[in-house]
């Protein structure tokens, strides 16, 4: 019974040793973005820019670096023009819009500015967003799109 015990112990202490904190990979930061596309007048679809040194209150944008070569950005509804609105989705949402199918559309590569990059903590070779087509996801509050970083 002795010998019983002293296992279960030994194997107690194996399992507690054995554990690995999870540490979160992610870094996150408040900015405006700014939509459309990349030139002296941002129209199209897209987003032409980021204003890191906005407050709190003034961000429309949540940016989360994710550490596998991606960002993700939640941007805030109620912080947004119609007119951004269209930018983002590529048309004005009504009740019947079919938001499952919408696209946002990077029509250009933007290149991070070295304020955003340090306050994201990306890799050093990460310099810019990829154009290309990432699904949105909708909801009543927000617009949450994954991008790709290069």
């Amino acid at each position: 019974m002795k010998k019983i015990i002293h296992i279960a112990l030994l194997c107690l202490t194996t399992i507690a040793f054995s554990q690995v904190k999870n540490i979160s990979e992610k870094t996150t930061i408040n900015t405006e973005l700014s939509f459309g596309r990349l030139g002296l007048d941002c129209s199209g679809r897209g987003a032409c820019g980021f204003n890191t040194s906005t407050t709190k209150a003034q961000a429309n944008t949540q940016v989360t670096y994710n550490k596998e070569n991606t960002i993700t950005l939640i941007i805030d509804r109620s912080k947004i023009t119609k007119e951004e609105e269209y930018k983002i989705v590529g048309q004005y949402l009504t009740t019947t819009s079919k938001v499952n199918e919408l696209t946002f559309i990077m029509e250009e590569d933007l290149t991070l500015e070295a304020e955003t990059k340090i306050g994201l903590k990306t890799a050093k070779p990460l310099t810019k967003i990829a154009k290309g087509n990432y699904p949105i996801i909708i909801t009543k509050d927000t617009f949450t799109i994954r991008l790709k970083l290069e």
